[in-house]
This record gives C-alpha cells, structure tokens and sequence, in this order.
C-alpha cells in the first residue's frame, strides 16, 4: 500500500489499520510489524528521542515492506513537514494545530512541497498556481503524501 492508495480507502468508507512506534529504536522491527498486515505506521518524532538518520531508516524499511510510514512531527511547521516528506514519509500527524493558520501551513507544506512562503499562502487561498503543468507536476509529486491533523 502507498499513501494515494491509504487516503482513497479511507475516503470510500474502508477500513485501515496501524500503530504507533514511540519506543522502538532498530528499523528492523519493521519487517515484524510488517508481518501484522498493518496498513500504516506512526512514527513519533514528538515524544520520541529520534534523530533524522534514524527516522530515515523506518521510512525506507517500511516503504520497502509495503506498510505506508506517516512521521508525527514535534510541532506543526512546514519546516518539519518538508524534512520528513523528503526523508522518505508518505504522511505527517501534525499534533496539537491549534489555528486556522497553522492547519494552513501543515497543508501547503503536504500538498504543493517545494512551494513555500507567498506562493504557497496564494495557492491554499485560491487554488491559483503558474501554470497547469505546475498543478499536475505538483499533484503527481505530491499524490502519495497523507497528511493528518491533530
């Protein structure tokens, strides 16, 4: 399963299943969990001691073993948001958005990455983009990333 094919069964109604990682260090219980039939994994970046290398190599794991790897990030920042889609996430948990324009933010960073700034705001405020060819490169680039607010 890949992010695209995550949101779709959602969005019909079906039935997804995941889990949290808060605690484990080795990526090579990705391979055990990938076992479970699980859908989706978390993996916590906001309580859990993690650097990005390590976070990386849960992301490559679990992409490998089909299982779609979403990054709860430690604060809703595109900034986080960018850094994880780039390492390798098909998601972001976005915790504790509290405003209209924090939800922004985490959306734009998800949805149109690499935009950012002005050109980012115009897009989430009005849908408008460059062109249509930039709409369907971003759309394409874009298409497996899940973003979750919390």
């Amino acid at each position: 399963m890949n992010g695209e094919q995550l949101r779709k069964k959602t969005s019909s109604g079906g039935i997804v299943y995941g889990t949290m990682l808060s605690t484990g260090r080795n990526p090579r219980w990705s391979q055990a969990i990938s076992a479970f039939g699980l859908d989706y994994v978390i993996i916590d970046t906001e309580h859990a001691p993690r650097s990005r290398a390590e976070v990386a190599d849960f992301l490559a794991a679990f992409t490998y073993s089909g299982v779609v790897p979403i990054v709860r990030i430690p604060i809703p920042a595109s900034h986080y948001v960018t850094m994880y889609l780039d390492a390798g996430a098909q998601g972001v948990l976005a915790p504790y958005c509290e405003t209209v324009d924090q939800v922004k933010e985490v959306v734009a960073a998800a949805r149109w990455r690499p935009l950012k700034g002005a050109l980012a705001d115009r897009v989430i405020e009005t849908g408008e983009l460059p062109s249509e060819a930039t709409r369907a490169y971003l759309e394409n680039r874009n298409k497996n990333n899940v973003c979750i607010i919390g």
